[in-house]
């Protein structure tokens, strides 16, 4: 394991031992430890996705054609843009931090993995290990990260075009 993934793996050990130790019923530590587990796991897949949604843009990008950039781009915002709309209640529920559902959408149970699997998402996720909602999640993280990335991007090639 590289050291970089040791130390995150470290922290995330502490934090769970941290919540062990605490004081509370044993659910109240439990949910804790699931709700760090929560916030880790699709971390690690959204990473994954977003990274390959980056790789992607630069295989695909159109070069010296600033145009077809710009063009590429917003096509990409819009897929987003739809993914998001598509999912607005499951992202609002994210966004505001909702739990009432969270058994529902993040106990994990068998055969049910692939209930909410998204066209968006590029790896296969091992149906094994996840929850119902694991994949929307995934996925809405990685375009949030994406979606600044290619912000970023736009904005470096309009700066750097000249006007026709």
């Amino acid at each position: 394991m590289s050291p970089e993934y040791q130390e995150y793996y470290q922290q995330l050990l502490a934090v769970l031992h941290s919540h062990e130790d605490a004081s509370g019923t044993d659910m109240e530590r439990i949910e804790a430890c699931f709700k760090s587990c929560l916030d880790q796991k699709p971390a690690f897949a959204s990473h994954t996705e977003y990274y390959t949604f980056r790789y992607h843009a630069i295989l695909f990008a159109p070069v010296n054609e600033p145009l077809e950039l710009l063009r590429l781009r917003r096509w990409e915002e819009v897929k987003m843009q739809r993914f998001f709309e598509d999912n607005r209640e499951f992202c609002r529920y994210i966004r505001e931090g909702d739990t009432h559902h969270d058994a529902e959408y993040f106990r994990h149970t068998p055969g049910t993995g692939g209930n909410s699997r998204s066209s968006d998402l590029i790896h296969d996720p091992d149906l094994e290990l996840m929850s119902p909602k694991d994949p929307l999640l995934t996925v809405m993280r990685a375009y949030e990260l994406y979606g600044r990335y290619i912000h970023q991007q736009a904005i470096s090639t309009l700066q750097t075009t000249p006007s026709q």
